[in-house]
């Protein structure tokens, strides 16, 4: 499993405040830092719920964690939205609810889920076509791998981002 550091140092997974955003341009190691993050919950026993746009990721995922449990983790990719939906009607508000490329999904995605607690939206953000619905969510947790209007963010080495999180500021990278 790849560790995530903050500042240099490992990033207490337990600790991170949902609802979370991670942003970042294709090519800025967003989607590999999002699925990491993903594993490294997983394996601290969280319950998860994956809709993304691409087979890849559940592929990158099961790279990352020696046994895939799926009472604990379900994927959907979005071919598949109409089952995500009816699964996440049925699922407790403990389990993390993750979208990743949600530029390719559509507003009523977004919609469905902004009200859960233990949220990541993850994906280009410039490129959604519902992004100022994204800009009015509070996110006690936001990731940046490339710039984002309306956020001004430190200049950084590819495949690094910039967290601002009730735990701390700082750059965040996959060790």
């Amino acid at each position: 499993m790849q560790k995530i550091l903050l500042g240099g140092h490992d990033l207490d997974i337990i600790k991170l405040s949902f609802p979370l955003l991670i942003h970042g341009e294709e090519g800025s190691g967003a989607s590999f830092y999002t699925i990491s993050l993903a594993a490294n919950l997983y394996t601290a026993g969280f319950t998860i719920l994956f809709l993304c746009g691409y087979e890849m990721a559940e592929k990158k995922f099961i790279e990352q964690v020696e046994k895939m449990d799926k009472n604990k983790i379900q994927f959907f990719v979005k071919e598949r939205v109409e089952e995500f939906k009816e699964v996440l009607t049925h699922i407790n508000e403990d389990t993390v609810i993750v979208i990743k490329n949600i530029e390719l999904f559509a507003e009523d995605i977004f919609e469905f889920v902004s009200s859960r607690n233990k949220l990541i939206i993850s994906g280009d953000i410039n490129q959604c076509a519902f992004k100022d619905k994204i800009f009015e969510m509070h996110f006690d947790t936001r990731i940046f791998f490339s710039r984002l209007e309306k956020f001004d963010i430190p200049a950084m080495n590819k495949y690094e981002g910039y967290l601002l999180s009730t735990i701390g500021n700082g750059i965040t990278k996959i060790a």
